[in-house]
């Protein structure tokens, strides 16, 4: 699953794990790899909050859109 974040970076979320039960993110510009979650998530929805905290301009929209919307 892919997201942009409008300014031009892209947020990959990625199923990890043995049984890729887990989650991870990616974040990249249009060249270079920018941050990797570096831990991994039980749920896609804590790798979502995850990004949004950690990747200035995603945190700063206090609406829910729900598990998938990043």
């Amino acid at each position: 699953m892919n997201s942009d974040a409008g300014s031009g970076i892209r947020v990959q979320f990625v199923p990890v794990g043995r049984h890729r039960r887990e989650w991870m993110w990616k974040a990249r510009d249009e060249s270079n790899t920018i941050a990797i979650s570096g831990q991994r998530f039980d749920s896609l929805g804590d790798a979502v909050r995850d990004a949004r905290s950690q990747i200035d301009g995603l945190g700063g929209d206090d609406r829910d859109d729900g598990p998938y919307a990043a």
